[in-house]
């Protein structure tokens, strides 16, 4: 709605047209759409179905036929006496003219490939061809015929031949003797499939699946044969794999990775109709399934543009219609617009120029009527927008310039010169409190040339008109400060004031971080309320910006510490020790590294907790910044390890402070839970350039070192030696 509303009068007109011109058409169109596609989806369900089971019966026929010609071959006498016989090695002519006689079965009616007559051991005992090999015992053809039943194998690939075997059980005297299993090619099985491509339409196929999941028909391609709609889990296809339940050439079974289909062929009792996606064309396909005796399921599908085609193509030309309408109605709305909406475009392509920031564009128009008196006011607005926005643009580069400071000193300063400025007073002051609010830390000033380079000798106390911005967070603005009660004088020496400005700084969180005071605005003229504005607008850049100088700060302090002695950590000791040695280099003074270690602290930490560890940590490195001066560098160096950088001079010297730093470490009682322990370092000394060229050999001298110091037992120190040749 707030769209609509921001619109030309044109759009809205045209926009309004569309609706009363093409709604109802779309929803005509839209109605039809739905009940078309209901409808044609309804009819096609029904044609699949029919589809379904004329491909169901001609399977049925097929597998019906060939079991019909199986039976009459299992009545023959001989098979159940060469099954009966217990030493059928002893009378191979039966064998050999049972095997005659099959033979002579499928030469005159060839429905089958071969026979092979198995006993209930899975063991051929005859066979019309030599592919015994084929292993039958091991695959279901052989396991269900012997459960009592008829069974058809699916299609399988044995030596590169596709086939499918029927078995039935041989019965004696109500017993299962043996199972008689006769092959057949799939060719002609396939054939059935195949014939139902394209037969309800364009994209039409049928695809037969078993219960795994595997296709074993497909009408459009054989190259779909054998695959799986997902992968099989790994149980399922080993157990497939293992049976040879496809034939021996089935070495993997692969996937088209499509679970939709997967999930209804697999299910017990699967859905009739569902819609999925399918490798062999785009789009959405409607499928219709029907599961036969044995559990293989034939699915019917169709792509839905197919069977949808009518309704689309009456689409396009209501389409055609439509946008003959929608042409027809927008020229009438142009038409219309443009004789009714001059003015109203003339005003809005100024605002739209001004809006691009051509400020200096004017509404041509300022009498007459309301249009007129509309465009005077919105000039008279231009006006005052292009007199703030510069002022906004001047506050914004000093909002750029202060925000690029992240060292806090400086900013301070920057701060207190570029306000002073902005606001054209002569003196300037800026105030920061400690992190606590209650103490002045930071007080900095800025003048005109005017008076020199004046010092404040104290820090002032926070009290008077100070105290009021810094401590109450008032603002105040005054004329002349001697009328105020609040004033308290001023330090000697200090220039006179006459006006007065202050603000406070306020961070984010509300409190009060200090505040902004200036003085005397020059050519004896008062502070405004647009400069208390302007000044409002600056501290609250300020604060932002002290904030995050004072986040970066800790931030990099917190970078380069280690976070449980306070000492330097391992990183910035070593960049502490390459600034070093360059200086030392350049400057040609020697620098010593000492490399202090706990003794035993491993054991001391094993036998009193980590808690004392910590404890013990922190105060060994109290001990070594209180034996060391502030030039001198201290870190952790890892774990219960300590490095010293030591600038040496005539005056100090590495060696006597490695043993004033051993000394005290050995002297301090630690004490913890009630218990005094007593701790010794050991001390490891190299020298730069006397025992080493550059850091990293630096620290492995002053590592040996510390070695040997270990190795006279402790609580000692040694100066790096380099090894005396033999």
């Amino acid at each position: 709605m707030n769209l609509f509303k921001n619109l030309s009068i044109g759009k809205k007109l045209l926009i309004i047209l569309l609706l009363i011109s093409i709604l109802p058409l779309f929803i005509t169109t839209y109605g039809f759409y739905s009940l078309g596609k209901v409808k044609l989806t309804e009819q096609t369900i029904h044609v699949l179905k029919v589809q379904t089971e004329n491909v169901a019966a001609s399977l049925n026929n097929f597998i019906d036929y060939k079991f019909k010609h199986l039976y009459k071959i299992v009545d023959m006498p001989q098979l159940i006496h060469i099954l009966t016989l217990k030493n059928i090695k002893e009378q191979p002519h039966i064998i050999r003219q049972t095997a005659s006689s099959l033979r002579a079965k499928l030469r005159i009616t060839p429905d089958f490939l071969s026979f092979c007559l198995m006993d209930t051991e899975g063991n051929v005992v005859l066979g019309t061809c030599n592919k015994t090999d084929a292993n039958f015992g091991t695959r279901p053809t052989f396991r269900k015929a012997l459960e009592g039943g008829k069974y058809v194998s699916p299609p399988s690939l044995d030596k590169g031949k596709p086939s499918i075997f029927f078995s039935i059980p041989i019965k004696h005297t109500d017993n299962i003797i043996g199972v008689l299993v006769a092959q057949c090619s799939a060719e002609e099985f396939w054939e059935l499939i195949e014939t139902e491509n394209g037969r309800v339409g364009v994209g039409n196929a049928v695809i037969l699946s078993n219960s795994d999941g595997v296709r074993i028909a497909h009408s459009t391609t054989r190259d779909l044969i054998f695959k799986s709609w997902i992968p099989l889990k790994p149980e399922v296809k080993e157990q497939i794999l293992r049976e040879k339940r496809y034939g021996s050439n089935i070495k993997e079974i692969a996937s088209t990775d499509r679970p939709e289909v997967m999930d209804a062929v697999t299910r017990a009792l699967p859905p009739h109709y569902f819609q999925h996606k399918l490798v062999i064309g785009k789009g959405t396909y409607h499928s219709v399934i029907k599961t036969m005796n044995n559990g293989w399921r034939i699915i019917a599908t169709i792509p839905e543009a197919t069977f949808l085609e009518p309704v689309h193509t009456s689409i396009f030309y209501i389409s055609i219609i439509s946008g003959i309408i929608v042409c027809v109605v927008i020229v009438a709305s142009i038409v219309i617009g443009r004789l009714s909406t001059n003015r109203i475009h003339t005003f809005a392509s100024v605002s739209k120029e001004i809006a691009r920031g051509n400020l200096a564009k004017r509404v041509p128009f300022v009498n007459g009527d309301e249009i007129g008196q509309l465009g005077k006011t919105f000039n008279i607005m231009t006006a005052s927008i292009e007199r703030k926005i510069e002022q906004l643009r001047y506050l914004n580069d000093v909002a750029v310039e202060i925000h690029s400071h992240i060292e806090l000193e400086h900013l301070l300063q920057d701060l207190v010169n570029i306000s002073r400025r902005i606001v054209n007073a002569e003196m300037g002051s800026l105030v920061l409190l400690d992190e606590q609010g209650e103490n002045i830390k930071y007080f900095k000033v800025s003048a005109t040339n005017q008076f020199g380079s004046f010092q404040i000798q104290d820090q002032p106390k926070g009290k008077g008109l100070l105290g009021a911005v810094i401590k109450k967070g008032r603002v105040i603005r005054l004329d002349n400060i001697t009328e105020d009660s609040r004033s308290i004088g001023l330090p000697p020496n200090h220039p006179p004031i006459r006006t007065l400005l202050g603000v406070p700084l306020i961070t984010n969180s509300g409190t009060i971080s200090g505040g902004l005071l200036l003085a005397n605005k020059a050519n004896d003229e008062r502070f405004t309320l647009e400069d208390e504005e302007v000044l409002l607008t600056i501290t609250y850049q300020a604060s932002v910006a002290i904030e995050n100088a004072r986040l970066y700060g800790h931030v990099q302090q917190l970078a380069i510490t280690d976070g449980l002695t306070g000492l330097l950590n391992y990183k910035e000791f070593h960049r502490r020790l390459d600034e070093n040695i360059e200086g030392s280099k350049r400057y040609h003074y020697k620098i010593s590294l000492l490399m202090i270690d706990i003794d035993h602290f491993k054991q001391f930490n094993d036998t009193y907790g980590h808690q004392v560890g910590d404890f013990v940590l922190e105060t060994i490195a109290t001990i070594i910044q209180s034996q060391t001066r502030t030039v001198d560098v201290c870190a952790r160096y890892g774990g219960e390890e300590f490095a010293v950088i030591v600038r040496d001079d005539d005056t100090f010297n590495s060696l006597i402070l490695a043993e004033r730093i051993r000394s005290a470490v050995y002297a301090y009682p630690i004490k913890h839970n009630g218990i005094r322990s007593q701790l010794s370092v050991s001390i490891g000394i190299a020298s730069f350039p006397k025992d080493a060229d550059n850091a990293e050999d630096l620290i492995k001298r002053a590592d040996e070192a510390l070695y040997m110091a270990k190795e006279t037992g402790r609580n000692s120190l040694c100066c790096y030696k380099p090894a005396q040749p033999d």
